[in-house]
């Protein structure tokens, strides 16, 4: 056996030892931080520092799908300038934990990526991390060393060898940066039909389909999601004036995720808003436009379509973003809230908003919903010409 293939082999072995399980859950963190805007951090020494580079331009780029939030993602040994600043007077074992100090909040994601595991440097800013409440990642080798024994998370590589270990860390962070993207493009990680087969998982079972009157209309209540888009696509092929097409979306889509009220609300190339729909107690009202001027000056729509990005809301009580308002019956509890931009190539010409009266309602696949559902709606525009006829400029 050549060393060539002696290293396959060992390499293979060390595959073969790997709990992935464990990078499937760092899949759900970083998607988490993803849908409520938490920061994610990487460092790393050397090789273990490329790794992390890497892993910030897949994060940063490669997982970016309109509609969706962007990770808001730093690498800690990318600025030379700040990073040789604190090594030469402070000592090179702070130069990630006094970056962090500048920046980490809690529930923000901290990744630690070292072989062994015991540099000073990556342990220190663990501990600076874990102070402050953030989620700390090791992707370590060898016996994990004093990173995989802080960190709430470690994936470890169960292998001596440092060229491995730096192998399977490049190749997990292509795993979870390909799992990321395949979310954006279908809510779920892509799995392949003969994966089902061998998981012998059962035939999903969808309930039988019940109906809600909302302001005089039957809407069928589907279990679907592939039947929803259909038939919302259905509808809006029948409607050729805006403000019809909007109160079909929003009855539809409100139904279906079982939110309690929401607006679609749309804008001109001014920004200004033109119309929408509103839905209050499950069922849309008509609306004065002032109240949805307020609701996007004021609240998380804004904000949606000021960063073009996404929003997921587990608690409005908790989110600066969130407006309560008269209206909402001076609710005092918290609520969930989902909100998603209506974008063209050119342009966010609205904004889709939903809201549930119970904290932790809206899921990753109810986000992923509410982007297919706002690209229909925003492809409807581009292509009957309603933001030309109907928007003005």
């Amino acid at each position: 056996m050549n060393s060539n293939q002696l290293y396959v082999k060992k390499l293979q072995e060390a595959l073969d030892r790997v709990d992935f399980s464990r990078v499937d859950t760092l899949i759900d963190w970083l998607q988490d931080a993803r849908l409520n805007g938490n920061q994610v951090f990487l460092m790393g020494n050397g090789g273990s520092a490329s790794t992390a580079t890497h892993f910030v331009c897949d994060l940063a780029k490669a997982t970016r799908c309109p509609g969706w939030p962007s990770f808001r993602v730093i690498g800690l040994a990318d600025n030379m300038a700040i990073f040789s600043a604190y090594a030469n007077d402070e000592g090179y074992e702070n130069v990630f934990a006094n970056q962090l100090a500048n920046f980490v909040k809690p529930q923000d994601i901290v990744i630690a990526i070292s072989g062994s595991g015991n540099s000073m440097n990556v342990v220190r800013a663990i501990d600076l991390a874990k102070s402050c409440g953030a989620r700390t990642v090791g992707m370590t080798g060898f016996d994990g060393g004093k990173v995989g024994q802080k960190v709430d998370l470690n994936v470890h590589i169960p292998c001596s060898q440092m060229e491995i270990v730096e192998d399977i860390h490049l190749m997990m962070e292509h795993m979870v940066s390909y799992a990321l993207r395949q979310i954006t493009m279908t809510g779920s990680v892509e799995i392949e039909e003969s994966d089902l087969v061998k998981a012998e998982l059962p035939a999903p079972v969808y309930k039988p389909a019940v109906h809600h009157s909302i302001q005089g209309t039957v809407i069928p209540v589907v279990n679907d999601p592939v039947a929803l888009l259909t038939n919302l696509s259905s509808e809006m092929a029948e409607q050729f004036d805006l403000h019809g097409l909007l109160v079909r979306a929003m009855q539809i889509t409100l139904t279906f995720v079982r939110a309690s009220s929401g607006t679609i609300i749309v804008l001109n190339e001014d920004g200004n808003v033109v119309d929408g729909a509103l839905a209050l107690g499950g069922q849309v009202v008509e609306h004065p436009i002032q109240r949805l001027v307020e609701i996007y000056s004021q609240g998380l729509a804004g904000w949606v379509v000021q960063h073009r990005e996404a929003a997921l809301i587990d608690s409005t009580l908790d989110d600066p973003r969130w407006l309560q308002r008269e209206w909402e019956d001076q609710q005092k509890d918290s609520r969930s809230a989902i909100s998603v931009p209506l974008m063209t190539p050119e342009r966010v010409v609205g904004v889709v908003t939903l809201v549930h009266p119970e904290p932790g309602h809206f899921r990753m696949e109810d986000m992923a919903l509410l982007v297919a559902v706002s690209q229909m709606i925003s492809y409807s525009f581009k292509v009957g010409g309603v933001v030309d006829e109907n928007l003005g400029s």
